[in-house]
């Protein structure tokens, strides 16, 4: 095996794109909507054939210190011990010299997918036999935490496969997206356009006193993934009344950000807004549309619109923490959650 420290970017997006844990956060796309970060990739190649790799994110701190971040990656076989043993470890050297305190992976490694009437049950899975392997690298798991602020990345997604998605929605929710559109609500697919989408997305930040992102933001991010990413809007008459942004890989689509018009609430066209957003995806040959992240409670209020659907639970095995300097990268560990505020992620 060889470790390869700088990887083409076409042939690693080649790579990940064919790979079985592919996903919108392991492209080049998603790391140039970080402009304010650095990126690195990296891989292992056996007989010239490339058979691991991941894109990593790296931002500077003080004193000449880096923090690095690999999202919902790395992209290799977890059951490979050989294959986890050598990459790691000159994944480990070559990020110590590049002065990385601390690095921060989230592996798109899913311990369990349920139906969502067994939400109950979701504390209690586990995968202790991976975690106790990349023990053995000095990579420390950071917990089976169920909250949306206890990782990057949240560990508990919802997802409803699109094959036959008309049938498996629940009669109680087609009922509201049918009413939704007979209220005269369309929905229309504004592709690159954004203007409509941070109206809604500012709505949203007035209602719950958060910031999201900004129409700078917005555009890069769909520049960046061209015809795998849209804008859908849904109107009342001529009003905006709800929008989202949507994003696609190999096989799943996500939407990653909406927003609504709580003036115009009693349109449900929200209900129409995910519904042709599942539509779009199953168009797009996507085998599953993701609702997002949901804390693990699954008893909020957005959690509870999104639960409407029937979707399925899937369950991440969480985040991971590669010490690179064993004192210094575990302090930089504890204090991360003031950090994660500062470098927004």
């Amino acid at each position: 095996m060889k470790y390869i420290d700088k990887l083409n970017i076409d042939e690693y997006d080649l790579y990940a794109k064919n790979h079985k844990l592919n996903n919108i956060f392991q492209c080049s796309s998603w790391a140039k909507t970080k402009s304010n970060w650095d990126n690195l990739y990296v891989g292992v190649k056996e007989n010239e054939k490339l058979i691991c790799a991941c894109m990593i994110l790296i931002r500077k701190l003080p004193f000449g210190f880096n923090f690095a971040y690999i999202p919902r990656g790395p992209l290799i076989d977890f059951e490979n011990k050989e294959l986890l043993s050598f990459f790691f470890f000159n994944l480990k050297k070559q990020l110590r010299s590049k002065r990385v305190v601390l690095t921060k992976f989230d592996p798109n490694y899913i311990i369990n997918e349920v139906s969502f009437d067994k939400k109950d049950e979701i504390k209690n899975y586990r995968s202790d036999e991976l975690v106790n392997l990349l023990k053995k690298f000095n990579i420390k798991h950071c917990g089976y935490g169920l909250m949306l602020k206890d990782s990057i990345q949240p560990r508990i997604q919802l997802e409803i496969p699109t094959y036959d998605f008309e049938n498996t929605i629940p009669t109680k929710t087609m009922k509201k997206i049918k009413s939704s559109f007979n209220k005269g609500i369309t929905v229309v697919n504004e592709y690159h356009n954004v203007d409509n989408l941070v109206e809604m997305i500012n709505h949203t930040e007035g209602r719950h006193s958060i910031n999201l992102r900004n129409k700078t933001y917005f555009e890069n991010l769909l520049n960046c993934f061209k015809e795998d990413s849209c804008v859908l809007t849904a109107y009342k008459d001529d009003k905006v009344v709800s929008s989202c942004l949507l994003v696609k890989c190999k096989k799943t689509c996500e939407i990653l950000y909406s927003g609504y018009d709580d003036e115009y609430k009693k349109y449900n066209s929200t209900y129409a807004l995910r519904f042709s957003a599942i539509e779009y995806a199953k168009n797009q040959n996507c085998e599953y549309f993701s609702f997002g992240g949901v804390s693990g409670t699954l008893d909020d209020g957005l959690t509870v619109f999104k639960s409407s659907f029937n979707p399925l639970i899937k369950v991440y095995i969480g985040e991971f923490d590669l010490l690179t300097y064993p004192i210094l990268s575990f302090i930089l560990s504890k204090l991360f959650p003031i950090l994660k505020s500062k470098i927004r992620v």
